[in-house]
């Protein structure tokens, strides 16, 4: 029973099979085919790289104690906004404190025997200057007796034994006065003495540094923020990582104690494959959706391409990324860092372009060509298109807006035949 009625329905199948050839076979001239029909509109035309990528604060900076020592207060917590310059904490270190009283003490001291050095040096210089004056009167003296006894000498007045003696006191006088005027050049060189002003701008400007150096110590027990932007993070303790630092914890010199991050809005970095990197260009726009904000899109573009491309975070890949920088035009609240984020670069955009289907166009050698359709009636037409995209491609020439072309592939389609249009829930309106 069940023999016979599976060798009926095989017969019906082909009763049917052959009825439908029958048809195709015997249909006239005018009957129309039933096809995916459209009308060439202006519309976007874009192309699209879609990658997966990561939501990121843009800077990020880590702040450390620069100074051993005891935290002495915290005055913010993860979340809290910060100024440039606000008092995050305090470290506590007595010997900082210490040394910097003792170092600044030391400058004002040397700071004092700078005035000193500089009155007593003034005080040698008179006397100095003093006796070139002194000598200077006595050489004058001796020149004079010298020249009188001469002319007396020249009368017979006085015997040749004084006027050699006056000669004698005038040599002496000569020396006196060349001794003193040089004493008075290698004081003004050497500073007059031992305690030269010299010496003691030198110490005084050894003794600044090391007070600065002193009061820089002490001014890195005051942790501020380097930058206005969000405490994202407090460090936690050495023992327990799982309580952050609080008043009294030790902390060493280099130690991470807070991180911000910048006020700017977010980026997404993303990692573009090397082989789709040609296409990536600075400025493209980008739509920036994910699972965790589904139903938003957030708009941006490209900020920077890294020059240098590197090993997939695949260790099963041998494909080498290349680093792409989206900057987001708006940062909703609902961002966070850290998120999982899909980006769409668009990496081709014509705002105002005739689209048609890819599937609409067909090739005959080198030339491109659509069917169009007027009055029902198919006619072929070659066109020269532009960018070819995914799923459509831009039409330079050969076609105008408004008119009807074929976008389904039909071997009985050709020139002359006649069309009519078949609904299609996923194609656009078409006109007959």
């Amino acid at each position: 029973m069940n023999r016979t009625r599976n060798t009926i329905i095989v017969i019906a199948a082909l009763v049917a099979v052959i009825a439908v050839a029958v048809w195709a076979g015997h249909r006239g001239p005018g009957t129309a085919i039933p096809a995916k029909l459209q009308k060439v509109a202006y519309s976007t035309f874009t192309v699209t790289l879609t990658e997966t990528g990561v939501v990121m604060n843009p800077t990020t900076v880590t702040v450390p104690t620069l100074v051993a020592g005891n935290i002495g207060a915290i005055y913010v917590k993860a979340g809290t906004h910060v100024a440039a310059g606000e008092l995050l904490a305090t470290i506590q270190n007595p010997t900082l404190n210490y040394n910097a009283a003792s170092s600044q003490a030391d400058y004002t001291n040397a700071v004092a025997n700078v005035s000193t050095a500089r009155i007593d040096e003034q005080n040698a210089r008179v006397q100095y200057q003093a006796q070139v004056a002194t000598n200077k009167s006595a050489l004058d003296e001796a020149r004079r007796v010298y020249d009188a006894d001469e002319a007396l000498l020249a009368q017979r007045a006085i015997a040749r034994s004084q006027v050699d003696a006056d000669k004698a006191k005038l040599d002496q006088a000569q020396v006196a006065y060349y001794q003193a005027v040089q004493q008075l050049r290698l004081g003004a060189v050497s500073g007059y003495g031992q305690d030269s002003v010299q010496a003691a701008q030198a110490d005084a400007q050894k003794t600044k540094i090391i007070n600065a150096q002193n009061q820089r110590q002490v001014d890195f027990t005051r942790i501020v923020a380097p930058m206005s932007g969000i405490v994202q993070t407090i460090t936690a303790q050495t023992a327990d990582s799982m309580r952050s630092l609080q008043s009294g914890d030790p902390v060493t010199a280099g130690q991470q104690l807070f991180t911000i991050a910048a006020d700017d809005r977010y980026v997404v970095r993303a990692q573009v494959d090397e082989q789709d990197i040609i296409n990536v260009r600075l400025g493209q726009r980008v739509n920036v959706t994910g699972q965790d904000f589904p139903g938003k899109t957030i708009l941006g573009h490209v900020s920077y391409i890294a020059p240098v491309a590197q090993k997939s975070s695949d260790a099963s890949s041998t494909a080498k990324q290349v680093l792409t920088t989206i900057a987001l035009e708006s940062s909703p609240p609902y961002l966070k860092d850290g998120m999982s984020a899909d980006v769409d670069i668009l990496t081709a955009y014509i705002p105002h372009a005739l689209v048609v289907p890819n599937d609409a166009i067909g090739k005959d050698g080198k030339h491109s060509y659509v069917y169009v359709v007027a009055k029902g009636v198919v006619a072929k037409r070659t066109i020269a298109t532009g960018r070819v995209g995914d799923t459509t491609t831009v039409v330079l020439s050969g076609l105008r807006p408004g008119e009807v072309i074929v976008t389904s592939k039909d071997p009985q389609i050709k020139p002359g035949v006649r069309v009519t249009p078949m609904p299609s829930p996923s194609s656009s309106p078409a006109a007959s």
